[in-house]
Parts: structure tokens; sequence; C-alpha cells
């Protein structure tokens, strides 16, 4: 196969603009600009005119230049297997990583955000939403929703706030990065769970919802065993550690709580 991959001046090349105003692509191409801005909004790195968000959506635009040389026609769904599929095989091609690398990684950190986003879109099926390529998570204080079952209250969980924690955290483990698991089938990723910091069990204290990615702490197995169960002193270093890395974010959801109270929750 002849080498495919070149650089692409965004500004001028005919191609790109074909892609890029192509009408079939604008639904995913604008719900991915919003999630990828979502995320960096979330991480507190950015404003809402995110740069990084833009790039990310110009090397998808370059990406599928790169299919149609290589088979032969634009793809038809950005959000189908096939197409999901081919872009992770441009992860293995000697001619990509060799290309990739020249481009300081930014092909492959977008096929990474790109199989992000299909994630979180398998997740929002369900959603109401007339435009499904839309994902929401949670900026500001947002009411609770509550559900009685057997007599007890519970509260809705939303999994994309999980998973932005997670990516946030690039998979990593909060208290430790260099605490490596395995790789999980669900999303290929290094496997960690989410801790509610401040935990679910006392959303009744609160008016707004704790449910949201600056509460969720992504930890490896052993280290959300250990905030759990371990001695009170070693508990109470994570919970100090966490709380003094996120009460600023934490407060910006309309929670607010203090060190004290939170150590005292945990026991």
């Amino acid at each position: 196969m002849k080498n495919v991959f070149y650089n692409i001046d965004a500004r001028t090349d005919t191609e790109f603009k074909f892609v890029k105003d192509n009408p079939i692509y604008q639904s995913f191409f604008n719900g991915f600009f919003d999630y990828q801005t979502a995320l960096s909004y979330e991480a507190g790195k950015v404003t809402k005119s995110s740069n990084k968000a833009r790039s990310y959506k110009n090397h998808l635009i370059k990406l599928i230049i790169f299919y149609k040389q290589i088979y032969g026609a634009y793809p038809t769904q950005l959000d189908a297997s096939t197409t999901s599929a081919a872009f992770q095989n441009f992860l293995d091609l000697p001619e990509f990583i060799q290309f990739n690398r020249q481009n300081h990684n930014f092909y492959s950190a977008t096929i990474r955000g790109y199989l992000d986003y299909l994630d979180q879109l398998a997740i929002n099926q369900d959603t109401d939403d007339q435009d499904h390529y839309q994902i929401k998570l949670l900026h500001q204080p947002a009411k609770v929703i509550t559900h009685p079952r057997n007599q007890t209250t519970s509260y809705d969980r939303n999994p994309r706030e999980l998973l932005a924690a997670k990516h946030k955290a690039k998979w990593q483990c909060a208290y430790d990065n260099k605490h490596v698991t395995f790789i999980a089938a669900k999303d290929h990723q290094n496997y960690v769970e989410g801790h509610h910091l401040i935990p679910m069990q006392y959303q009744s204290q609160f008016e707004y919802t704790i449910d949201f990615a600056d509460n969720i702490v992504p930890l490896c197995p052993n280290c959300h065993r250990r905030i759990h169960y371990a001695i009170k002193q070693d508990r109470n270093q994570m919970i100090e550690t966490f709380y003094f890395n996120r009460i600023e974010n934490i407060k910006t959801h309309g929670i607010n709580i203090t060190l004290d109270k939170l150590e005292h929750w945990y026991g």
C-alpha cells in the first residue's frame, strides 16, 4: 500500500473543505466538538472556546481523508463499527506510526478521543434528545432525581459523568498513577473504578446532585478498597488529598462541605 498519510493544510486543501462542509457529517462533528470542549472544561484547563476541541475536529477530518485514500470512498457513518475499526487499524500501520510521531502524536490522540466519544454515544443511546450526538455533562448545579424503591430512596447515577472522570484521569489511579491494573474488555483502557468522594449515601444532605465528574475519583481496585477499609489514618490521608484537589471545582456545582464533615462521614 502506498503511503497515504501526508500533511494537509486545512486553510487551502479543497478536500478538507469538502469533508468539513459535508452535511452527512455535520451532526457528528458538532457533537464531537462539544464533547471534547466539555471534557476540557471539566478538567479546568480551558474555556468553552476550546482550541483542543477544534484541533481534534480538524484532525478527524484529515483522518476521514486518509480513510478515503485507503478504502476508495468516504465513510458513510462516522459512528459505524467499520469506521471505528478502520481508524483503530491506522494505529498499527508503520507509515501511520511514523507520520503520527512527526506530528507530535496528535492523530493518535484524536483517534483515542474519537473512540472515547463513541463509548459515550453507546451510553447515550437511551436519551430522548433529538440529536443523539449531543452528550451533556454536568457543569453547574443540578437538582436531585430520586426514585422510591422498597420504601427507601435511591439516586440516579449518570454513567456519562463516570466516563468523563476516567477520561480526565487518563484511566489512571488518581491516588497513584503508577498503579497499573489490566486492560478492560469494555473500553480497552487501564481498568479503574469510580469512587464518589462525597459518598452517594449522603445525597439527602444536599439540594443538588453530587453525582458529577468532579466528585468521582478514579481509583485502582486496591486504592478503592483502601479508601473504604484501611485504617483511619490511611483513609484520611487519601480523603484530604482528594478534598483539597477538588473542593473548588465541587463548589461550582452548588456543593459545599468541610473536610471535618467529610472525614466524619467516612467514620
